[in-house]
C-alpha cells in the first residue's frame, strides 16, 4: 500500500495513525510505504517528526501556512486565481512537492480538510477520488450557506472545505450519523474509541512514545479534573488573551474545591497557564490527550471544556461538562458560535 497524509494538527496525526493501522488489517508488516505533509501551524510539532518515521512512515515534510501564501502571492491572487497562482508557487517554495509526485499520483490520499495548504493537494490530485479524516468539532457544523459554496464553487473556485468539495468522494468520521446533511453519504466511521480497542500492547505503546517518552507523564491522586482548553485567542475566537484567561478563570470557579485540576493545553497555543493560576497542574500540549487511553493509571472523574469535541472521546473521564454555551457572548468568531449553539452534547 501506498498512502499520503496531509494534516496541520496533533489530532489530525493521531487519527492517520489510526487509519494507517486499520488500513493495514492491524498488521505491521502490512504498513506499507506512506508520507505524512504537515503544514507549519503547530509550534514544535517538527520535534515529532523522527519518531513518526520510525515505524510508520517513510518521510515526514513540513510544508507552509495560510497567511504565507496569502502574503506571497497577494489577497486577489489568493481568493481569485488560487489555483491557477498556488500550484506553481507551492511547487516553486517546496520542491518536494515535485520530487514526491510520482509516489502520490499511485497513492491513496487522505486530506485532514481541505483549507490553508492542504488546498494544493485538493487542485493537483482532484481526479483522484481525494479522501478526507475529519477535523474535529468543525466537520459536524456546516459553515458555510448556499451561497457562499455557490460562489466559491463557481466564482473564486476555492475549496468549500468541510468535505463539501466535490473532490472529496470520502470521510472518515468518528460520528458520521452527526455530519451535516450533504456529506453524510460520503461518511466512513474512524472512531478512536474502537480502533484502540483492536490495537495490541505493542503497538499502543508505539503510538504513545511517538509523543509522549516513556515515564515522561504521571498524574497522581484519585479525584482528578481535566480542563481541556483551546486556542481561542490565536485563532481570533475571541477579542485578545486576556478574554482567554478570564473566561478560564470563570470556568475554573465551576470545579469542585476538593478536585485537583488537570489543564491541558491545546498544542497550538501560546499561553503559559502556569503563569496565571496557582495550585494546578498543566501537563506538555505537544500530544492528543486521547493518546492517555492507550495506557493503564489515567483517570479523571469529571472533565471541562469549552467545545472540544476531544472530551468525547476519553474513556477515562466520568462526567463531561462542555461549557461553551456559558461565554457564547464573549466568542467574536460567527462560526465558533454557531458551532456552540449547534453542539449536541
Amino acid at each position: 500500500m501506498k498512502r499520503t497524509y496531509v494534516g496541520s494538527t496533533i489530532y489530525h496525526i493521531y487519527l492517520s495513525l489510526l487509519h494507517l493501522i486499520r488500513d493495514s488489517g492491524y498488521n505491521p508488516a502490512a504498513y506499507g510505504e506512506n508520507l505524512l505533509f504537515l503544514v507549519e501551524s503547530t509550534p514544535m510539532i517538527e520535534d515529532l517528526i523522527p519518531n513518526l518515521k520510525k515505524t510508520f512512515f517513510r518521510e515526514v515534510y513540513l510544508i507552509s501556512e495560510r497567511r504565507e501564501h496569502v502574503s506571497d502571492l497577494g489577497k486577489f491572487n489568493y481568493s481569485f486565481r488560487r489555483k491557477q497562482t498556488l500550484i506553481p508557487y507551492m511547487e516553486d517554495k517546496h520542491p518536494v512537492l515535485v520530487r514526491e509526485r510520482d509516489f502520490m499520483e499511485h497513492s491513496d490520499i487522505y486530506l485532514c480538510d481541505t483549507d490553508s495548504s492542504k488546498s494544493y493537494f485538493l487542485y493537483q490530485y482532484a481526479a483522484k477520488d481525494l479522501k478526507m479524516i475529519e477535523d474535529g468539532a468543525r466537520t459536524y457544523s456546516k459553515r458555510h450557506t448556499l451561497a457562499e459554496q455557490l460562489f466559491k464553487s463557481y466564482l473564486t473556485k476555492t475549496p468549500i472545505g468541510g468535505g463539501f468539495d466535490e473532490a472529496v468522494k470520502t470521510i472518515y468520521a468518528q460520528h458520521p450519523d452527526k455530519l451535516p446533511p450533504g456529506i453524510q453519504c460520503k461518511a466512513k466511521q474512524l472512531n478512536i474509541k474502537n480502533e484502540v480497542a483492536k490495537l495490541d500492547e505493542k503497538t499502543r505503546r508505539q503510538l504513545f512514545e511517538i509523543f509522549l517518552a516513556e515515564g515522561a507523564l504521571s498524574i497522581t491522586g484519585n479525584n482528578n479534573a481535566l480542563i481541556l482548553t483551546q486556542p481561542l485567542s490565536e485563532d481570533g475566537v475571541v477579542e485578545n488573551e486576556a478574554v482567554k484567561i478570564a473566561i478560564y478563570r470563570d470556568l475554573l470557579t465551576k470545579v469542585p474545591e476538593n478536585m485537583q485540576v488537570v489543564l491541558k493545553t491545546h498544542p497550538r497555543e501560546r499561553t503559559r497557564y502556569e503563569d496565571y493560576f496557582e495550585g494546578i497542574t498543566v501537563l506538555p500540549a505537544l500530544f492528543p490527550i486521547e493518546i492517555l487511553g492507550l495506557k493503564e493509571g489515567f483517570r479523571f472523574e469529571q472533565g471541562y471544556t469549552l467545545f472540544s469535541t476531544a472530551l468525547s472521546n476519553l474513556d477515562i473521564v466520568g462526567e463531561r461538562f462542555f461549557l461553551g454555551k456559558d461565554y457564547l457572548d464573549k466568542f467574536t468568531a460567527r462560526a465558533t458560535r454557531s458551532l456552540v449553539k449547534n453542539m449536541n452534547t
